[in-house]
């Protein structure tokens, strides 16, 4: 009950602007951890798959077809999988077709990074937000009262500097972890890539 009231007096403290800030904060660590968990599956799965591109035969991988599930897949499997190796007659078709999947593919691997991205962006700037409603706050005071109301001021004083401080805590750890998960991307995205060479070299040999 304490926590609920603390947590009540605190946003009350900040404004409207803070009940924003704590939403937007809501929002981003939600796409974060949606994000991590997926990342981490699909990393640990093209960690598999790329052992399995190494060592199987190119018959082998051609018959890796069917209706592709990307969310249980690793990049590369799903991209193998829609592969059309009947038109495949040389490696230039081949790789055509994987750049192309590969083109597709880079938006559903980002996924809410960019939007994740946008709210670190504007976290400071909403708490820069509250900064001006406070001290709006704090001058409207003074025109009215002069500076005979110390406690109507420090009101809007605490107004502003909690949202500013509120803005920038959580800004920090939303960039930081979203920086954390683009290079995990990357990592994926060179993983898949060494993948797929690994086919069409082993595409090019049969063909040959």
């Amino acid at each position: 009950m304490d926590f609920f009231n603390d947590f009540n007096n605190l946003m009350d403290k900040g404004g409207p602007v803070m009940w924003v800030i704590f939403f937007a904060a809501g929002l981003a660590i939600t796409m974060l951890v949606e994000r991590g968990f997926q990342v981490y599956r699909w990393l640990k799965a093209a960690e598999k798959d790329q052992q399995f591109m190494h060592d199987e035969d190119i018959n082998i991988l051609m018959k890796v077809q069917g209706q592709t599930h990307f969310r249980r897949d690793s990049p590369v499997r799903s991209i193998i999988k829609q592969i059309r190796w009947n038109e495949v007659s040389s490696q230039e078709d081949l790789t055509k077709q994987i750049n192309t999947l590969l083109a597709e593919l880079m938006p559903r691997l980002d996924g809410l990074l960019p939007t994740i991205a946008v709210i670190g962006t504007l976290l400071p700037m909403l708490g820069l937000l509250g900064t001006v409603t406070g001290m709006i706050n704090v001058f409207e005071v003074i025109a009215l009262h002069g500076t005979g109301n110390p406690q109507e001021m420090a009101f809007g004083i605490s107004q502003a500097l909690l949202t500013t401080a509120s803005g920038l805590v959580i800004a920090i750890p939303v960039i930081f972890f979203h920086h954390l998960l683009v290079q995990r991307l990357h990592i994926l995205l060179v993983t898949t890539e060494q993948s797929l060479l690994v086919v069409m070299n082993k595409a090019a040999a049969h063909h040959g």
